[in-house]
């Protein structure tokens, strides 16, 4: 899992400093900030996904062409 956790940081890491930057404008009131905490989370449960269908069987690979 770090090895997961190391390419959603890459990958989202312009989301996260969007909510670094945010928080810190907004003292760190994070219902203010909610769009960029929602972007982020749609970037990780998408690099998870592809990592998902990348590393899995077959079936996981036909079941996220179906999510498409």
């Amino acid at each position: 899992q770090p090895q997961d956790a190391d390419q959603v940081q890459v990958a989202c890491q312009k989301a996260a400093c969007a909510i670094q930057w945010c928080l810190a404008r907004r003292n760190q009131q994070e219902h203010l900030c909610e769009v960029y905490i929602d972007a982020w989370r749609r970037c990780r449960d998408q690099v998870l996904a592809k990592q998902e269908a990348g590393s899995g069987s077959a079936s996981a690979a036909v079941a996220g062409r179906g999510e498409s």
